[in-house]
């Protein structure tokens, strides 16, 4: 695929080193390796060495920070490095390489400032995702629907690709200590709307049958479910920027 390098895809790392090969491997024939960059979030494990094995621009963190601060540390490097735009990704094989068409093409085509997946529209999917999280991802997605006041039907689809001129242009501030963990991508999320972003879904697939069952998701119910949607309070009700 012949891509713009105004897009950096910013690939977030925390111990994958049994998944992370694999993914790599396969996103080497759909996105060039020289606009990417793997953030690791202070692994313990091998992942990171295994990404600078296979080509790929590592940037570590010391200590795990979170997801927050990792994609924080990525969209600094790509405006460091003058990209306009970032697609995000995880290590752990859930997002296919083969879909990033689907994200950035809308972008690339001057259709949106930003795309963001979701399993559940038409075309998309979520195989072996668990009957909870398949339950409870739609009715999350509906409350935040409500404080942001624009209809998403899967918001904690991490499979995102979006212009970064707003978060830079003195209305928000991404470098709040608060934002480390899963905070930031929801308080990015509410700043698009915010700005009346061009804002799509766009169908992905969001696997999970390649996982270990302790290996699906590092988030912890109810403490990280307030770790996600505290922004969107926060801001709406005008108690943080």
């Amino acid at each position: 695929m012949q891509t713009q390098p105004s897009i950096l895809l910013i690939i977030v790392n925390y111990n994958q080193e049994r998944e992370i090969e694999k993914f790599l491997v396969s996103l080497s024939s759909y996105w060039p390796n020289q606009h990417s960059i793997l953030v690791d979030d202070g692994s313990t494990d091998r992942s990171h060495i295994i990404a600078e094995n296979l080509g790929f621009t590592v940037i570590r963190h010391q200590n795990n920070q979170g997801v927050g601060a990792a994609i924080r540390t990525g969209i600094d490097h790509a405006k460091s490095k003058g990209y306009d735009c970032v697609l995000i990704m995880s290590s752990n094989g859930k997002m296919i390489p083969a879909e990033i068409p689907t994200i950035v093409t809308p972008i690339l085509q001057d259709k949106a400032d930003y795309v963001t997946g979701s399993r559940f529209l038409i075309g998309g999917d979520s195989p072996g995702l668990s009957n909870f999280r398949r339950l409870s991802i739609p009715i999350f997605s509906f409350i935040c629907t409500m404080l942001l006041r624009r209809k998403f039907s899967d918001i904690t689809c991490g499979f995102r690709c979006y212009k970064i001129d707003f978060l830079f242009n003195g209305s928000c501030n991404i470098h709040q200590e608060w934002l480390s963990r899963y905070e930031l991508e929801y308080y990015i999320h509410y700043w698009a709307c915010d700005q009346n972003l061009r804002i799509c879904e766009v169908p992905v697939t969001i696997k999970y049958s390649h996982l270990e069952k302790n290996r699906t998701s590092k988030i912890r119910p109810v403490l990280d479910w307030w770790s996600m949607i505290k922004p969107l309070f926060f801001l709406r009700l005008r108690l943080r920027k």
